[in-house]
C-alpha cells in the first residue's frame, strides 16, 4: 500500500476532491507473484484524515474513507455502502462541515457525478478537527483533482478543495 495526504485541510464549509482511476494492475498475471500478492490485489481508499495521522486510511480513528470494494472505513471498522468503483471512474468525496446544512458533519461519495450512497456521518473522533484530503492505494495509477473544475460535475454546485475560503482551510507544514 502507498498513501498520500494534502498539506491543506478543511475545518469548516463544504468541499470536494476527485480521483480518476486510470489503471488497475493485476500482479496475479505473473505466475510467480500469484501466491505472494494478498487480496485484494488492487485497491483505492479515498477520504480525509487529520494532519500527521497514518497514511493508511481507515486503519485508525484519525481518518475515514470509501474503498473500491464498497465500504466506508473508519478505525478498522467497515460499513457496507454498496458504492463500488473502479477503472475509468471519476470518484469524488464531498466533506460537509457546513453547520447550516441538513447534511452537516458528513462525507458523501459520488462516482462519475452520480451519488453513490447516502451521506455518511463523520465519527465523533473527527468532529471539530482539520481534515485533509487523502488517498491510500495499491497497484493502481491515479489522477487526483483538487480543482478548480470537477472531472465529473455533481448534480449541484460544490466548491473544490483548491477553492477553499481562507477561513475554512488550514495549511499544515509537511513533515519529513
Amino acid at each position: 500500500l502507498a498513501g498520500v495526504r494534502a498539506n491543506v485541510g478543511v475545518k469548516s464549509g463544504r468541499y470536494m476532491f476527485e480521483v480518476k482511476i486510470l489503471e488497475a494492475m493485476n500482479p496475479a498475471d505473473d505466475p510467480a507473484a500469484r501466491q505472494r500478492t494478498p487480496m485484494p490485489r488492487n485497491q483505492v481508499r479515498i477520504g480525509f484524515s487529520t494532519p500527521g495521522s497514518s497514511l493508511f486510511l481507515g486503519d485508525d480513528a484519525n481518518s475515514i474513507c470509501f474503498e473500491t470494494e464498497g465500504a466506508l472505513t473508519h478505525d478498522k471498522k467497515k460499513t457496507p455502502t454498496k458504492a463500488r468503483f473502479g477503472v475509468d471512474c471519476a470518484v469524488a468525496v464531498l466533506l460537509n462541515l457546513d453547520k447550516a446544512s441538513p447534511n452537516a458533519n458528513t462525507v458523501s461519495l459520488f462516482v462519475n457525478g452520480e451519488r453513490a450512497c447516502e451521506p455518511q456521518a463523520l465519527p465523533e473522533a473527527l468532529l471539530g478537527k482539520t481534515l485533509c484530503p487523502a488517498l491510500t492505494f495499491k497497484n493502481t495509477t491515479l489522477h487526483y483533482n483538487f480543482g478548480p473544475t470537477p472531472l465529473a460535475p455533481l448534480p449541484f454546485t460544490c466548491r473544490m478543495v483548491v477553492d477553499a475560503a481562507t477561513k475554512d482551510a488550514r495549511s499544515e507544514e509537511p513533515r519529513l
